[in-house]
C-alpha cells in the first residue's frame, strides 16, 4: 500500500495519527521515500504528537527482509524532546534499491511515521536590485542523497522555463542550484520557482527591481512661502551623470529661474518661497544605457497646499 505522510510542523489542534491503519506492508511516496534514522527536531514534527522514526539502519538489498525497531518521540510543552516514549517492532525490505517497504501496525494514539524529506532553502528569498546590477539566486539542499541535478526545474512566473533565450543575461550552475544574473533590467524582476519533482521540493525567490528614479517622498504638503527640497535616489549601475538627469514641472515647464535650484548631482530640486505657481507635479527623468540598450525612466512628485 502507498500513502502520503505530512512532514511539516503544525499546531496541537491539527494532530495527525496513523493508528488504525491496520497491519500491512507500506511504501512511502514522498521525500526520499524512507523513514529517518534519527529523531526529528521540530515540535509536532511530521504533523503529529508522537513522531516515529527508525531506531536502526535500513537494510541492503542483499539482506532481504529484516526486523527493526521504530521509536516514537514525544513532543513536550517545554520544548524538551524525549526519545522512545514508545517502541514498535516492524519489518523492512530494500526493494531493489528503488524504495523501502515497511510492514507496520500503527497502535500509538496521536502517533505517525515520519518520512525523510529533502529540505531546501534559498537565502535570501527576496533580492533587491538596481538597474544594471548583478544578483545571485543561491539555493541549497540538506543532502545530495539520490540527487540528480537534472531533476532541478527553474521557472520564472509566468511560465517562463529557465534557461530562456529571453533572459540571456542569466546563467545556471551545473548543479542547477545557483543562478547568476548580470545587467538586470525589467524582464528579470519577478518570482522564480525551483522545483524537484521526485521529492516534491520547491522554493520561491523574488527579485525586486528598485524604481530607477525613487523619490524620497511622493507628496509634499506645503504652505505658501515655504522652502522645500525634492530629493530622489537613482537606482542605476553605474551611477548616472548629472547630464543624464532632467527635471520639469508638468506639463512641460522647465525648472529654472530664481525660485528653483538644482543640486550639482541633479538628485535634488530646491524650491524657495512657494506660491501657487510652484504647486503641481514635478517629473524627474534619467536616461541610461545597459548592454547597448537605451532606457528612459522617470518618477513624479506632487507639491500641493496643506489643507487648513
Amino acid at each position: 500500500k502507498q500513502w502520503y505522510q505530512r512532514r511539516v510542523a503544525i499546531t496541537a489542534g491539527d494532530i495527525h495519527s496513523d493508528k488504525g491503519m491496520g497491519k500491512d506492508w507500506y511504501q512511502f511516496t514522498t521525500g526520499f521515500k524512507m523513514m529517518p534514522e534519527a529523531p526529528p527536531e521540530e515540535r509536532y514534527s511530521c504533523g503529529t504528537k508522537y513522531a516515529a522514526f527508525l531506531n536502526q539502519g535500513h537494510p541492503t538489498v542483499q539482506e532481504g527482509v529484516v526486523n527493526r525497531e521504530v521509536c516514537y518521540k514525544k513532543d513536550t510543552d517545554s520544548g524538551i524532546f524525549q526519545a522512545c516514549q514508545y517502541t514498535e517492532k516492524i519489518r523492512v525490505k530494500n526493494c531493489d534499491g528503488d524504495f523501502f517497504a515497511y510492514q507496520l501496525q500503527p497502535t500509538v494514539q496521536d502517533g505517525a511515521y515520519c518520512v525523510y524529506n529533502r529540505k531546501s532553502s534559498c537565502v535570501p528569498n527576496v533580492i533587491h536590485a538596481k538597474y544594471g546590477d548583478k544578483a545571485v539566486i543561491n539555493c541549497t539542499l540538506n543532502s545530495e542523497k539520490d540527487f540528480d541535478s537534472s531533476e532541478v526545474e527553474w521557472t520564472k512566473f509566468n511560465d517562463v522555463k529557465l534557461p530562456s533565450t529571453k533572459l540571456d543575461k542569466m546563467t545556471i550552475s551545473k548543479d542547477r542550484l545557483l543562478i547568476n544574473i548580470e545587467d538586470i533590467t525589467d524582464p528579470y524582476g519577478g518570482v522564480y520557482s525551483m522545483f524537484i519533482p521526485s521529492t516534491e521540493t520547491s522554493e520561491l525567490v523574488e527579485l525586486i527591481l528598485y524604481s530607477a528614479v525613487e523619490p524620497a517622498q511622493k507628496y509634499y504638503l506645503v504652505q505658501e512661502g515655504d522652502d522645500i527640497k525634492i530629493e530622489v535616489t537613482l537606482n542605476v549601475v553605474p551611477d548616472p551623470k548629472p547630464s543624464q538627469v532632467s527635471w520639469i514641472k508638468l506639463p512641460n515647464k522647465q525648472v529654472n529661474g530664481a525660485k528653483y535650484k538644482l543640486s550639482d548631482d541633479a538628485r535634488s530640486l530646491s524650491i524657495s518661497g512657494i506660491t501657487t505657481k510652484e504647486l503641481g507635479t514635478y517629473r524627474c527623468t534619467v536616461k541610461f544605457e545597459i548592454d547597448g540598450k537605451k532606457y528612459t525612466k522617470s518618477s513624479e512628485i506632487i507639491v500641493q497646499l496643506e489643507e487648513e
